[in-house]
């Protein structure tokens, strides 16, 4: 039964740290606070408990009248004292510039990426949207692929909410008027897992002949 049930997937969800690459999110956190201490020109254990506690908050926050950008904008603001728009710009510089060198610690999956293109399945890009637009694309271009080969990528401008929510996933199935029954999740954590609570397959990196049934 679970191999029909694969036969009938027809859009594939795929988490990116961990998964698409196979650097896990720590890795890539602790590079990407050291460059942006550097930026900001605050301490790093500060920089991250003060953007982690956001984020955190952020996650929390299930309101459904602000995405995620906007929430975390405010909450980051609350937090440090500083008005909104200096981490707004802050944040957009550090993606235009700077956040470009974290591409050299990148290690693609290179087994799954090359499924990925070969696919006629729809793919969608379904990392947790904490990041806005301009990095999630170029962490997407980190990887070697193209933003143009998913059908929908997550990210904080256009999601209300974040995993471990299932409302992350359910969001995106009600915009693309999609079915559970025909997605599948491939991830590497409990948070994505929580696709199973809107009723998607989870499958985990490390079942590679499960995923590889996916494609």
């Amino acid at each position: 039964m679970e191999n029909k049930s694969i036969d009938y997937i027809k859009y594939i969800f795929l988490d990116y740290d961990g998964t698409i690459i196979e650097n896990a999110e720590s890795e890539f956190l602790k590079e990407y606070f050291t460059l942006l201490s550097k930026k900001s020109g605050t301490e790093f254990n500060q920089l991250l408990q003060l953007v982690m506690f956001s984020v955190e908050e952020t996650i929390k926050n299930t309101a459904n009248d602000k995405k995620l950008f906007e929430k975390f904008s405010i909450a980051i603001s609350q937090n440090s004292g500083k008005p909104r728009e200096y981490w707004v710009k802050l944040f957009y510089d550090f993606y235009e510039t700077e956040f470009d060198q974290l591409s050299k610690i990148v290690k693609p999956r290179k087994e799954l990426i090359e499924l990925m293109r070969k696919t006629d399945k729809k793919l969608i890009f379904a990392s947790n949207p904490l990041f806005p637009k301009i990095a999630t694309y170029k962490r997407i271009k980190f990887a070697g692929l193209e933003p143009e080969m998913f059908l929908y990528v997550a990210h904080m401008e256009n999601s209300t909410y974040a995993k471990p929510n299932p409302m992350f996933f359910k969001e995106i199935m009600a915009k693309l008027s999609l079915s559970p029954d025909e997605c599948v999740m491939i991830g590497d954590t409990e948070f994505d897992m929580a696709c199973e609570k809107v009723g998607i397959k989870f499958i985990h990196i490390n079942e590679t002949e499960k995923w590889k049934q996916a494609f």
